[in-house]
């Protein structure tokens, strides 16, 4: 029963018509949240990162240097980026790394994105929607590259220049793991370490091309690929390919998971009032309903 109460002391506290010394504010919230925290579980297994923060759907980064006039890549971009939409707030679990998600071992590339979902799938995950993916990568700052604003291929995999694919030798069951391996330029699981985001992420741009699932936000195209492989790309968060279907596959693209945490914590709520759902669930210590004067209007 004190647990009920200390759970709902902020909530009473930040609705009380009166006003409430700092100091009590603060131990109220601390007490609270001690309790909770103690009842919670661990989120996200030991091989993913939790993620929680806002999503930006409408984005756009502003070139301060560019290498080239007509060159995609940038070398630094400016560091206060316009969120142009409402915000929406995500909290999920994904893959430190690309799959298999093993530190050493070489990501997995010539997937389609149906078996990309079903190698989620069998392990009890799924495939990283897009904006989760971006999210993931950018950091709360929204930074266009995990590690920051300047391109480094130093600390993420990328820029190294293109080998002509022979698609012949692809497309042929019997010689395409050697055309793979003479195209190869990725670098173990892991390899990167200067290439993590704010969330702990890792490689999320460089590297392999990474399948994403879009069919949440409603757009024409379901299969997207989000960071770029390891060539001379753009590489950024935002990095978005929409051209190939649910059945491509390429010497390049690999994937990684994501899946909902487990402690059943919900997003953060935006700003503005607490929503009456949520107070018609705040109890008392003796089980009753909080007062009406501690209720919204």
């Amino acid at each position: 029963m004190l647990g009920d109460w200390l759970s709902i002391l902020p909530l009473v506290v930040a609705v009380a018509p009166v006003p409430i010394p700092p100091e009590t504010q603060l131990a109220a919230a601390s007490l609270a949240g001690v309790y909770v925290v103690s009842q919670l579980g661990d989120a996200c297994p030991d091989d993913m990162e939790l993620v929680d923060g806002d999503f930006c759907p409408s984005l756009e980064y502003e070139c301060l240097n560019r290498r080239h006039p007509k060159s995609l890549s940038c070398d630094e971009y400016a560091r206060k980026p316009e969120c142009r939409h409402d915000t929406t707030s995500l909290r999920f679990c994904i893959d430190r790394y690309e799959w298999p998600n093993r530190p050493g071992e070489r990501p997995s590339v010539y997937v389609n994105w149906h078996e990309a979902q079903t190698q989620c799938s069998s392990i009890g995950k799924r495939l990283c929607r897009r904006h989760e993916w971006t999210l993931a990568c950018e950091g709360p700052k929204r930074a266009p590259y995990p590690h920051g604003w300047s391109r480094h291929p130093t600390s993420c995999n990328l820029d190294h220049p293109r080998i002509p694919v022979n698609v012949r030798a692809l497309d042929d069951p019997a010689t395409r793991s050697s055309e793979i391996e003479r195209l190869w330029q990725a670098h173990p699981i892991g390899a990167g370490a200067g290439c993590v985001s704010a969330f702990g992420a890792r490689d999320m741009v460089g590297n392999v091309d990474e399948w994403t699932d879009n069919r949440p936000e409603g757009l024409d195209r379901e299969s997207t690929l989000n960071g770029g492989y390891w060539g001379p790309v753009r590489n950024t968060c935002r990095l978005t390919t929409r051209a190939h279907g649910p059945g491509f596959r390429y010497y390049q693209i690999g994937f990684r998971c994501c899946q909902d945490p487990a402690d059943g914590v919900r997003p953060a709520l935006p700003a503005g009032p607490t929503p009456r759902w949520l107070l018609e669930r705040a109890r008392g210590p003796d089980g009753w309903p909080i007062p009406d004067w501690a209720r919204e209007g």
